[in-house]
């Protein structure tokens, strides 16, 4: 269970690089399927959505740092933080993208990408990590 629930989430990082791929390169029909989701989650405004070697990310810069910090910190399962720690954890961090989000929205500042991507980061992050260790610590309970 463990290795699948690992690969299951190694496979947003990998979806998102193919869509890129089928973006730039691939059919536009399979292109569209891969795109699906991504098309469905996120605004995707081009003013809000990095490029990499010239091919739009099927994602903003905030959704971004949502997936990828979610993906690659459960499959790792870190930080496993405890239930105390993310009941402050997790309200702090999303008030910071709040913030972020609300401050953007108003005009206080333009649109940065690396701002966007840490505040997607810091609320995925901590509960990434402790999906992850959930996973981790019911496959260990399961085999013994």
């Amino acid at each position: 269970m463990l290795v699948v629930a690992r690969v299951a989430f190694l496979g947003i990082p990998v979806w998102i690089a193919l869509d890129m791929l089928l973006s730039a390169a691939g059919p536009a029909w399979l292109h569209a399927a891969f795109d699906l989701p991504f098309n469905v989650l996120c605004h995707r405004l081009p003013e809000r959505t990095l490029s990499l070697t010239g091919v739009a990310m099927p994602l903003c810069s905030r959704c971004a740092g949502l997936y990828l910090g979610l993906s690659l910190s459960a499959a790792i399962a870190w930080p496993e933080l405890s239930g105390r720690a993310l009941r402050v954890v997790v309200p702090l961090s999303a008030a910071l993208l709040a913030i972020e989000v609300i401050t953007q929205d108003l005009g206080l500042h333009p649109v940065f990408h690396p701002t966007r991507f840490l505040s997607g980061l810091l609320v995925s992050v901590p509960l990434g990590g402790a999906l992850g260790a959930v996973i981790k610590r019911n496959a260990g309970a399961q085999r013994g």
